[in-house]
C-alpha cells in the first residue's frame, strides 16, 4: 500500500476467524481518499495466502496471480471510497 501527498490509502483488518484446521476467513477494509482537484484511478494489489476464494467484495476484482487479487477503483476528487472484501483461505 503506497501513500502520496494527496491520494491516501489506509488498510484495516476487520475480522479474522479460524474455520477449521488450516482454514481461515479474513475481512479487510481499504479506505482511499483523494484530495486532488481531479478524479483518480487507484490500483490495489492484495496478497492472499494459500488456496483462496472470495466470499464477498464491495467492488469488482481480478485474480491476477494465484496468491494475488487486484482492484482498480475510481476515486472522485475530494472524496473517500471504501473497498471491503472477505476471503476464505487454506494454508
Amino acid at each position: 500500500m503506497g501513500e502520496a501527498f494527496d491520494v491516501v490509502g489506509e488498510r484495516t483488518q476487520r475480522d479474522w476467524r479460524a474455520i477449521a484446521d488450516r482454514v481461515y476467513e479474513v475481512e479487510w477494509e481499504i479506505k482511499l481518499r483523494n484530495h486532488k482537484k481531479e478524479d483518480v484511478q487507484v490500483k490495489i494489489v492484495e496478497p492472499v495466502p494459500g488456496d483462496w476464494e472470495m466470499l464477498r467484495s464491495s467492488h469488482s476484482y481480478e485474480k491476477s496471480e494465484a496468491h494475488t487479487l487486484q482492484y482498480v477503483v475510481d476515486v472522485p476528487m475530494d472524496k473517500e471510497v471504501k473497498v471491503n472484501y472477505r476471503v476464505r483461505f487454506k494454508v
